[in-house]
């Protein structure tokens, strides 16, 4: 496939794929064009094919983001899409046996425990659910679309990664009181981030 064939068919699955972005199908629309338009005159094709790689890395952007704690209760759920949140929220208690399930597997089997990553727990005709658990047993459950065809365990690791370092830095926190609902704003920014709700000025 030529690079511009390439182009084409990235522009084609973003749009497809906009029509259930939260703030609209226009607004994603628009911002879409001027995103290629303004890159319309590149030449350099080690340039076209970085940003052909971060347009499909838009794929994966996660619609649910969920930390639950060691005594698997909630700490932070948020959603792209609000009005379906209670099937957000179904999904992610629907994970947690899987992931006590697979922790329980490595102790038996004296997996690496520094393998964080727990893979996929389980996938829906619409949603593919991946999960991660920290050493101390707080778990992070990330809902990307299934949708994405050319998702890759790689990239997944790195919203994870992501998502664990802000962790840290929220708990971190003197003023954060240890089993507590997460509000950190910076927490809050880096899942927003995650989904793809960020734009360039607030990343700025």
């Amino acid at each position: 496939m030529t690079q511009k064939s390439k182009v084409i068919n990235l522009y084609k699955t973003l749009l497809h794929l906009g029509k259930d972005y939260p703030k609209g199908a226009d607004y994603f629309r628009t911002r879409l064009r001027m995103a290629f338009e303004k890159n319309r005159g590149e030449s350099d094709p080690d340039k076209i094919d970085k940003m052909i790689a971060h347009g499909n890395f838009i794929f994966t952007m996660a619609v649910c983001v969920a930390v639950i704690g060691k005594d698997n209760s909630p700490k932070y759920i948020k959603c792209t899409d609000e009005t379906n949140a209670l099937q957000f929220h179904y999904k992610v208690h629907t994970s947690i046996d899987i992931v006590e399930e697979k922790l329980n597997i490595g102790n038996k089997t004296a997996v690496d425990v520094r393998e964080l990553f727990l893979g996929m727990l389980y996938s829906t005709e619409e949603y593919k659910i991946f999960g991660y658990a920290t050493n101390t047993k707080v778990k992070f459950i990330i809902v990307l679309q299934s949708s994405n065809a050319t998702l890759r365990d790689n990239e997944v690791r790195m919203m994870f990664r992501k998502l664990h370092v802000a962790y840290a830095n929220a708990v971190s926190d003197p003023f954060y009181i240890p089993e507590d609902q997460i509000q950190s704003k910076s927490f809050d920014a880096t899942v927003m981030d995650i989904m793809g709700l960020l734009s360039d000025e607030q990343k700025a």
